[in-house]
């Protein structure tokens, strides 16, 4: 086991001068190493500003829907419905996954059923039964406190 620990270092030793053998000779060759995520060049001078003669002047996209608001009618104003589409797309989705899902429980077969239902009707008894044994008790006591 230690050999095959040692052996694996000794290959994991030699992918990596293989890499690194890999990286230099591409920096000797001028290509840019293929794992870096930046730039070592310098911009000396910033690009020049894009050149454009504004045939219109600005209007925000805001202000333009607020005055074309108020030249349409009321009326004429489209309005789209309250979304039931949707909401009945999500419920039939909803539906769809709960079906999915019932289909994948295991369901017990008779034996376990019955051997299981008398299993939480006894825990249930004994429950009652002590429950029902220290109601009693503290009556009592509290009755004879009183």
């Amino acid at each position: 086991m230690a050999r095959n620990r040692q052996r694996a270092k000794q290959r994991q030793a030699q992918r990596r001068e293989a890499r690194l053998a890999e990286r230099s000779e591409q920096l000797a060759s001028g290509a840019p190493p293929e794992d870096t995520g930046r730039s070592d060049t310098v911009v000396e001078s910033p690009p020049p500003a894009p050149d454009f003669e504004p045939d219109e002047e600005f209007v925000e996209p805001e202000e333009e829907a607020e005055a074309a608001d108020e030249l349409e009618p009321v009326a004429a104003r489209e309005r789209p419905e309250r979304g039931r589409p949707r909401e009945r797309a999500k419920v039939l989705a909803f539906l769809a996954n709960v079906w999915a899902e019932l289909q994948r429980v295991q369901w017990p077969d008779r034996t376990a059923l019955t051997s299981l239902t008398g299993i939480v009707l006894g825990f249930v008894l004994i429950a009652g039964g002590y429950l029902g044994l220290l109601d009693a008790l503290f009556s009592k006591i509290i009755k004879a406190i009183l």
